[in-house]
């Protein structure tokens, strides 16, 4: 079932990506919306993410787990501090492996005695996160599904689909806009260690060459089956992370996730609805396992709140969609390349301000104003998703209204239904 499923998913995915250029590319034809695509891919090379390879050896790896069972002679206390401990270690080897790298850019690529004493320590490392990784893993799908099945969302006693995931560096997305609006034209998953320089050559390319935006991006996740999660995080962002990529592979089951790329509608509904519940679910989870943890998060939150926290000199939020908002008023004028402008300007004001972002462009907004929630985003979809949610009595209720959603008509028909309860 898992194969026909990714199988479907992939040509679903194909088929509506031809219609959707389509029309995002100004009416083009197939041939030439096919022909962008070749042109694309082409670029992507040997960098291109076979999604297929990676499920065989991923639902193998989760089958060996099931029968291993490599947490069950843990207490509860031992495996929260085994997963509080790999977290630590997983921020240690990043760290590592940031000083190995200014070593070697400070020496021309020649190793030093620092860099070798240095390697050492990130092997004896990583030596112990192989060892302990799979218990991890194990304890917190445990963690979520527990939640997920004190919601209702359970089958014959647990979470169905099962919570499934694997901390590995996910791959690398490319997402591509046209210049005169924000909008997914074309995405490709590449390969997580394609090179910074590889991602600029590729981005230049599809710029001068076939005249659209295009954007090479890291993600925290993704809603493979087993959905894949970046371990360098807190445990609430990986909490929350792996029950977000949970959602998606729940909505898949449903026309909401299986309309996934059938427009940006859509895609913004899945990636809010995922938000909203990722973030619930995770956040009892933190609660009911990490306790001493989430109280210091929620004390955090209240001092912000109350304004006794100190607030920042640079509001990341209020300046993203600040920019946001300039750039979708110079593209309806037509002022394509003053927007260009524009955002390369707002970019350099943000690594001023510490927000070390690399390229600033309309496929950047296409990408993280899929999410309702964020910053980049100016759909109304977010907050009509966010007040649909608190109208809903429990998340159960939330996802068994919102996963049958194929338009945002019938967001907003729900709403109006639920306002007026």
């Amino acid at each position: 079932m898992v194969r026909w499923r990714s199988l479907l998913r992939s040509f679903t995915i194909v088929l509506v990506s031809l219609g959707l250029a389509s029309y995002l590319l100004g009416g083009a034809s197939i041939d030439s919306v096919t022909q962008m695509r070749y042109s694309i891919n082409g670029k992507v090379g040997a960098w291109n993410w076979d999604l297929v390879v990676w499920e065989v050896e991923a639902i193998s790896q989760k089958l060996g787990e099931g029968f291993m069972r490599p947490a069950a002679h843990l207490s509860p206390q031992e495996q929260v501090e085994l997963v509080l401990t790999y977290l630590d270690r997983a921020n240690e080897v990043g760290a590592l492996e940031r000083q190995i790298e200014r070593i070697y850019s400070e020496t021309g690529g020649q190793a030093t005695d620092e860099s070798a004493a240095l390697q050492r320590q990130l092997d004896e490392l990583r030596m112990l996160q192989n060892r302990d990784r799979a218990a991890a893993e194990v304890i917190l799908e445990g963690q979520i599904a527990a939640e997920l099945v004190d919601e209702g969302i359970a089958w014959f006693g647990g979470a169905f689909p099962p919570v499934w995931f694997t901390f590995t560096e996910p791959p690398k997305k490319l997402v591509v806009s046209p210049r005169s609006r924000i909008a997914t034209a074309h995405y490709v998953m590449l390969q997580p260690d394609v090179p910074a320089s590889e991602r600029e050559r590729i981005e230049d390319a599809i710029f001068e060459e076939d005249n659209l935006s295009a954007y090479i991006t890291n993600i925290g996740g993704l809603g493979a089956f087993p959905t894949q999660v970046i371990d360098r995080a807190p445990i609430d962002w990986v909490l929350s992370t792996v029950a977000h990529e949970w959602v998606h592979n729940y909505l898949t089951l449903f026309p909401l996730g299986l309309n996934y790329s059938t427009s940006s509608d859509l895609t913004i509904m899945n990636e809010t609805v995922a938000d909203i519940v990722g973030d619930e679910i995770g956040r009892r989870a933190l609660e009911r396992f990490y306790p001493d943890i989430a109280r210091e998060l929620a004390k955090r939150e209240a001092a912000e709140e109350t304004g006794e926290a100190t607030p920042p000199a640079f509001d990341f939020r209020k300046e993203m969609r600040h920019t946001r908002e300039i750039v979708d008023l110079f593209l309806s004028l037509g002022r394509v390349e003053d927007a260009e402008e524009y955002m390369e300007i707002r970019r350099l004001l943000f690594v001023e301000n510490g927000y070390a972002i690399r390229k600033l462009n309309q496929a950047y907004f296409a990408f993280h104003g899929s999410y309702g929630t964020g910053a980049a985003a100016t759909s109304p979809i977010g907050p009509k998703m966010e007040e649909l949610r608190s109208l809903t009595p429990d998340v159960r209720t939330f996802l068994a209204i919102v996963r049958g959603f194929t338009s945002i008509e019938d967001l907003d028909q729900a709403l109006a239904q639920w306002r007026g309860m």
